[in-house]
């Protein structure tokens, strides 16, 4: 991979968290989760890869969300329920197609952290909207950055 990438996936990725976290301090509602950092190194640096497509990133952090608030609700937080949170999770991102890896981490914090139904909107689906969209924001830019360049070399 070439250095220039590594350094606006990295940089995208770096600003995309601090905007998450910043957003959740000046509104007083969370939007950063530890997942959303695992997301950021698909979407920035594997950008066309199916699992960093927006509907996986939303989609996938959202089925995982919900599949652990329902475990947390009907199981003890234990080894084995979170074991099983986790594999519904990912049999629930593969059955409907939306599976993105980092969602997997997802149910073990809920039930860890004991969050309630709020969770599954904010910060999750929030969230993983402000981050997808900051992805297409960094897509666009090396879109319109790359054509400027093709348009240079050509003349």
């Amino acid at each position: 991979m070439p250095w220039h990438t590594i350094l606006a996936a990295s940089i995208g990725g770096a600003l995309t968290i601090a905007v998450l976290g910043a957003a959740g301090e000046f509104t007083g509602t969370p939007l950063l989760i530890a997942a959303f950092g695992s997301s950021c190194v698909l979407v920035f640096l594997l950008p066309q890869a199916p699992l960093s497509q927006p509907l996986n990133v939303v989609g996938g952090h959202c089925v995982a969300a919900l599949c652990g608030l329902l475990a947390h609700v009907v199981l003890p937080t234990a080894w084995w329920s979170l074991g099983l949170a986790v594999g519904v999770a990912m049999a629930a991102m593969a059955a409907l197609r939306v599976i993105h890896p980092p969602a997997g981490g997802t149910p073990i914090a809920i039930m860890l952290t004991h969050e309630g139904w709020e969770y599954l909107f904010t910060p999750v689906l929030l969230g993983a909207l402000v981050l997808t969209t900051c992805a297409l924001t960094y897509r666009w830019i090396l879109k319109r950055l790359s054509l400027r360049a093709a348009a240079k070399r050509a003349f």
